[in-house]
């Protein structure tokens, strides 16, 4: 799979412990709208989480979109678009956080059912939603704008870049 983007902050000691991380996302379009997540800030990211022990990325990607859309992938649709590399010190914990979200392009079925949102997810008003690559674009935008950099901000909106330049 090739390297998309690789955002490094460079704000920690090469010598921390680090704590790595893979995510799997996907890119799911209905029509010229696109799947997202939403939460009660305004931002906009793709479906997608963290992988499991054991589980493949076309495993974790089915399992984190029927839970945070609740539509289910069609197995054979899944393409790799690439994957985004990130480094920083971590927020909760004195470690470099390394984390890879691997991007897939895929296709979900009409059988779709509620959401499975954790309850974190839900703490931070995690909502099934749909928009335009535009929409999504401007809204992770006027999020940056607004609260600031932050890592994930500057990580969904230059993904949403990286989608309508693919």
């Amino acid at each position: 799979m090739k390297q998309l983007l690789l955002l490094d902050a460079k704000n920690y000691d090469e010598n921390m412990d680090e704590f790595v991380r893979i995510a799997v996302r996907g890119i799911i379009f209905d029509g010229d709208k696109l799947f997202l997540i939403e939460d009660n800030k305004g931002e906009v990211k793709l479906p997608g989480g963290g992988q499991n022990p054991g589980e493949s990325d076309a495993d974790t990607l089915i399992r984190e979109i029927r839970e945070e859309t609740g539509c289910v992938v069609i197995p054979e649709t899944i393409r790799p678009f690439g994957y985004i590399e990130e480094k920083r010190k971590g927020i909760h914990e004195d470690k470099i956080f390394h984390q890879f979200s691997r991007l897939y392009f895929c296709e979900v079925s009409e059988e779709c059912r509620e959401t499975e949102f954790s309850d974190n997810e839900k703490r931070c008003g995690m909502q099934f939603k749909t928009y335009t690559l535009d929409e999504a674009i401007a809204k992770n935008r006027a999020m940056l704008d607004n609260i600031g950099e932050l890592a994930w901000n500057q990580r969904e909106y230059k993904t949403l870049l990286l989608i309508k330049n693919a």
